[in-house]
C-alpha cells in the first residue's frame, strides 16, 4: 500500500464507523493544523483518524481509491 503514510489522516464518523468523505480524501497532518487555524471545527461524531491505524481492509480501500484518482489525473 504505497499510498498510506503515518502522517495521513481521514475524517471519520465515530457513530457509523466509516469515513465522512470520499475514500480518496486524505489529509496530511499539517493540513489539519491549517484547517483548524482557519476555523474548521469537527461536527458531532467526527474525528480525524490516522489512516495507518485503521484496519487493513480500510487501508486497502483508501489506497486503491487514491491510486485510481492518481491514474485519472494522469489521463486528464
Amino acid at each position: 500500500m504505497n499510498n498510506i503514510s503515518t502522517q495521513d489522516y481521514i475524517l471519520w464518523n465515530t457513530n457509523k464507523g466509516c469515513p465522512v468523505e470520499s475514500l480518496d480524501t486524505v489529509y496530511h497532518h499539517t493540513s489539519i493544523v491549517d484547517l483548524v487555524n482557519d476555523g474548521f471545527t469537527l461536527k458531532e461524531h467526527e474525528q480525524f483518524i490516522n489512516v495507518a491505524l485503521l484496519p487493513i481492509s480500510w487501508q486497502e480501500l483508501i489506497s486503491d481509491a487514491i491510486e485510481k484518482t492518481k491514474e485519472s489525473n494522469l489521463e486528464s
